[in-house]
């Protein structure tokens, strides 16, 4: 076996009973193969290539599954909390908006989506629905938003 570079490598194929032949391989083509021959792969059975393709189609369907209900399926239910929140907000609720702004919510347009908060006595600033983090309803007082603010 000979290295030329990191990417390809070049050795002799054959048995003691053939003609030595020169090939170029891709490293990763490589490292497949010695994996493939390390699980037991390349045998001359009837049924193992079927086997090995399902055992492959397994493993990958199990990551996928896995990778589902650990990261996909929570944060698909903690978007649809946070929409359900925003779309509840009304005149009256106390706010908290992701760039950190604390006021009451005094009108909401549900034309543009947008909300238009009492920061101060006498500055209104209008935000879109997205950008309201936290709410806090004045009815309960209960908080409503990311579990960091709650």
């Amino acid at each position: 076996m000979k290295w030329i570079d990191s990417q390809i490598v070049v050795f002799e194929l054959g048995g003691p009973f053939e003609t030595p032949r020169k090939g170029i391989f891709n490293l990763m083509d490589w490292l497949g193969s010695l994996v493939l021959a390390a699980q037991g792969g390349g045998s001359t059975q009837g049924g193992a290539p079927q086997q090995q393709i399902l055992q492959l189609v397994l493993m990958f369907g199990s990551i996928f599954a896995v990778f589902y209900l650990l990261i996909l399926r929570p944060q698909k239910r903690e978007q649809n909390r946070q929409q359900q929140i925003r779309d509840s907000i009304k005149k009256g609720d106390k706010v908290v908006t992701i760039g950190g702004a604390h006021g009451t919510v005094v009108a909401v347009d549900t034309t543009n989506n947008t909300v238009a908060v009492q920061v101060d006595k006498n500055c209104k600033i209008d935000f879109d629905r997205a950008a309201i983090q936290t709410v806090i309803t004045k009815d309960t007082g209960e908080t409503g938003g990311d579990k960091a603010s709650s």
